[in-house]
């Protein structure tokens, strides 16, 4: 597949660092700018600075969860894509990320072809919303 969307920033939200340094140098290699924050507390202090055109985020994370830092994600940037990354795998936690504004819920262990659709996906839809907001 290729990258439609070179240098676009993401950012990774995840407490495993296992998880943060494999994502970020799979998603790296396609040409993205990536960082990384280790909760959603790390996360909601970088977006201001960084200014991510989607995020990739855990829903289990210590001081505050996925669910929660989505909820103020959408609220405060609504133009930002979220992506659920998750290993708990619960159609009702899903669906309430999906009401809430997730783009998409994507389960671990990590298809990365799949994941790599789903930001190309994330950044379109987010470009056309942009190009939306821009006409009279």
């Amino acid at each position: 597949m290729i990258n439609l969307f070179p240098n676009s920033k993401i950012l990774i939200v995840d407490d495993d660092t296992n998880v943060q340094k494999s994502l970020k140098r799979l998603i790296s290699k396609e040409n993205f700018v990536v960082q990384v924050a280790c909760d959603g507390e790390d996360a909601l202090s970088k977006i201001t600075d960084f200014q991510p055109h989607c995020i990739l985020l855990d829903i289990k994370m210590p001081y505050l969860n996925g669910k929660d830092t989505l909820k103020m994600i959408k609220f405060s940037y609504p133009t930002i894509e979220v992506i659920i990354i998750s290993g708990i795998n619960s159609s009702k936690i899903n669906e309430d990320c999906l009401a809430d504004g997730a783009f998409s819920c994507v389960s671990k262990p990590v298809n990365f072809d799949f994941l790599f659709f789903q930001i190309i996906q994330a950044l379109e839809l987010r470009l056309a919303k942009e190009a939306a907001d821009e006409k009279p």
